[in-house]
């Protein structure tokens, strides 16, 4: 069952990987759905498997309690980080989590990414922020993750890598890829030992623009 959503969780890890967003079998990537009998679902990436030759059955489904409703595999240890975002941002329906290098400099520096991108403040949603470290798997995780998160699209986590989601897959995706841009570019700029960020006033519109495009009613 749910073949369309596990082949669309298998390509994007597969792309994740083929990005060198992650190495090995590191990262997860999920997908919120509801099935035909309006049950909350998720598409996660099984724990311990290589994405190079993971196949569409190999994707596990779980309830958003994080209980297994299909598949033989472990679900990704992170499975409960995935349905807790799901749980208070409701229109997140997929998730993706990687280890990418200039994003986790970022991280292992502890440094917030300021606003100093446009596309960063009118896609993410301003400023990213680091989740505190805890345990992969861990209640602690999830709730410094969601509290770091906010309202944004992407976020930080201390000494582990980043968490990117968006309303479908497609936007998931695009969030991974613009939070190491800007991660990139911060690591750059402050090499060259200055930061000017994106002017106060048009980054309040930026962020009224993102508001109403993402429209989450999470406080900030």
């Amino acid at each position: 069952m749910w073949e369309s959503q596990k082949q669309e969780v298998l390509k994007a890890a597969q792309q994740m990987s083929q990005k060198g967003f992650v190495v090995g079998t590191s990262g997860n990537v999920s997908l919120h759905f509801r099935d035909s009998e309006g049950r909350d679902l998720v598409a996660i990436t099984p724990s311990g498997r290589d994405y190079d030759t993971m196949k569409p059955n190999d994707i596990v489904m779980v309830d958003l309690e994080g209980q297994r409703v299909e598949g033989e595999l472990t679900p990704s240890i992170e499975t409960m980080l995935h349905t807790g975002i799901y749980k208070v941002r409701k229109k997140v329906n997929a998730i993706i989590h990687t280890h990418p290098i200039y994003g986790s400099i970022i991280a292992v520096a502890g440094l917030e990414i300021p606003a100093i991108l446009d596309d960063q403040v009118t896609q993410i949603g301003g400023e990213i922020r680091v989740a505190p470290y805890a345990l992969s798997g861990s209640p602690e995780m999830t709730g410094n993750v969601i509290a770091a998160l906010g309202p944004r699209n992407a976020v930080l986590l201390a000494n582990h890598g980043a968490i990117s989601v968006g309303r479908n897959m497609r936007e998931a995706f695009t969030m991974c890829q613009l939070l190491e841009k800007t991660a990139r570019i911060y690591v750059f700029a402050l090499g060259l030992g200055k930061i000017n960020l994106v002017p106060a006033d048009a980054a309040e519109v930026e962020k009224a623009y993102f508001k109403a495009v993402y429209g989450e009613s999470q406080t900030d």
